[in-house]
């Protein structure tokens, strides 16, 4: 999109897209709270009330999409104009029609959050993570294709729009099939319900809402003081580096369940030696991926942007060692989520990343880009630090090593001193 927008138009494309990546990034947290009370229900064969915790969930969710639509329209009407525009960007104009349907796009994202979770709740974990990355899949090859045929920023705003609208009515259709005992409508729904669900909500809301201020938040800091031209530049090696991310986390999330039915059980040394394994695999992996972005990754990026952006070799350092860093908290406070143990390093993270937007801004006018990048890896020092501190304090020490790092194998695979 660099190369055939240019550096200013993408830039200006990506600070748009933060507001809707806001609205998209949570379902104020009642997919994940009304999604482990279903799973409890499911399992228990309360159907009924399973039900009831779902159109709960759905009408609250639904209502606050209208509200904060009705905000986005508000808000470009109201707004002065010429604010939306952008040297060697967008009119005033495009941009706003571009953000409307961006904003649309978030809000259909928004309701598929609740429907996954009633489908992992009839053991369609795997199938929830094929479907919503295949979806992903195919909004960004349809959204690629239609940039390289020539076409607007609002012509690729739409094809996002379409291909997340048609992927949500898949949805619908493959969760009613899963789970034969769901009715859509607001019949059964109940403010005692909703209420109940309240305090995991908004605690489980705060995990994306501060990845999505810290992914997108950060975007809009380096452009206020760097201007349009620097946000690809930084957001090109943040996107390069968490690909190793993506990859550990692949391999973390299918032991969630497993460890979630272990404490249950107050199985604490199988849980400590989970713990202590995932760690030690985390930190070879991250630190592997983070020496080879430092490296490799000018190489990789070269390519990836056919020569169009050149971050500092300086940023590529310490995006490295963030990552690196991040490769080892991120599983491990899944493991805190994965017990609803979550409220204080959600909190925690989300207050750090108000503070690490905030730095942003004169880290980039003192030092460029690689102030974000430091900027960036403070945080994740600090997240590192303080999720691991809650995990010890809640399973007690765990230990690193080999024999750890076995017990993270799947059971069929795992030597048999390690399945007990």
């Amino acid at each position: 999109m660099a190369s055939a927008w240019g550096l200013e138009l993408y830039g200006h494309w990506l600070m748009l897209a933060t507001i809707p990546v806001f609205l998209g990034s949570s379902d104020f947290g009642f997919g994940v709270a009304a999604g482990n009370r279903i799973i409890g229900e499911v399992a228990t064969g309360s159907h009924p009330e399973a039900l009831r915790t779902f159109q709960s969930a759905l009408a609250l969710i639904a209502s606050a999409s209208a509200v904060m639509m009705l905000a986005v329209v508000a808000a470009l009407l109201l707004l002065p104009t010429g604010l939306l525009a952008a040297t060697g960007g967008m009119s005033s104009d495009a941009a706003a029609e571009v953000l409307l349907v961006l904003s649309l796009y978030g809000l259909v994202a928004m309701q598929g959050s609740l429907f996954m979770a009633v489908i992992r709740a009839e053991g369609g974990y795997a199938t929830t993570g094929v479907y919503d990355a295949t979806l992903q899949l195919v909004e960004a090859a349809a959204v690629i294709a239609v940039v390289s045929l020539g076409n607007r920023p609002i012509d690729a705003a739409l094809t996002y729009l379409m291909c997340r609208s048609a992927g949500f009515g898949g949805l619908i259709v493959l969760t009613k099939y899963r789970a034969r005992w769901l009715r859509l409508g607001f019949g059964l729904a109940s403010m005692d319900r909703i209420r109940v669900l309240l305090r995991p909500a908004i605690a489980a809301m705060m995990l994306p809402l501060g990845f999505a201020g810290f992914l997108q938040g950060t975007a809009l800091a380096v452009g206020a003081a760097g201007g349009a031209a620097a946000v690809p530049i930084y957001t090109s090696l943040r996107t390069l580096s968490r690909i190793g991310l993506q990859a550990i986390m692949a391999v973390n999330l299918p032991i969630m369940p497993e460890f979630t039915a272990e404490f249950a059980k107050g199985n604490d040394r199988w849980i400590t030696r989970v713990a202590g394994g995932m760690a030690t695999f985390a930190a070879i992996a991250g630190i592997a991926w983070g020496l080879a972005l430092a490296l490799l990754g000018p190489f990789a990026l070269a390519i990836w942007t056919r020569g169009t952006i050149e971050p500092p070799q300086a940023m590529y350092w310490l995006t490295g060692a963030a990552i690196a860093m991040g490769a080892v908290w991120n599983p491990l406070s899944n493991f805190l989520l994965a017990v609803n143990r979550h409220e204080s390093f959600t909190y925690a993270f989300a207050i750090a990343t108000v503070a690490v937007i905030g730095a942003t801004i004169p880290a980039v006018h003192l030092a460029g880009v690689t102030g974000a990048a430091a900027v960036a890896l403070l945080l994740d020092l600090f997240m590192l630090i303080f999720v691991v501190f809650s995990l010890r304090r809640l399973i007690g020490p765990f230990r690193l090593g080999w024999e750890p790092l076995l017990a993270c194998l799947p059971s069929r695979f795992r030597p048999a001193r390690f399945k007990e």
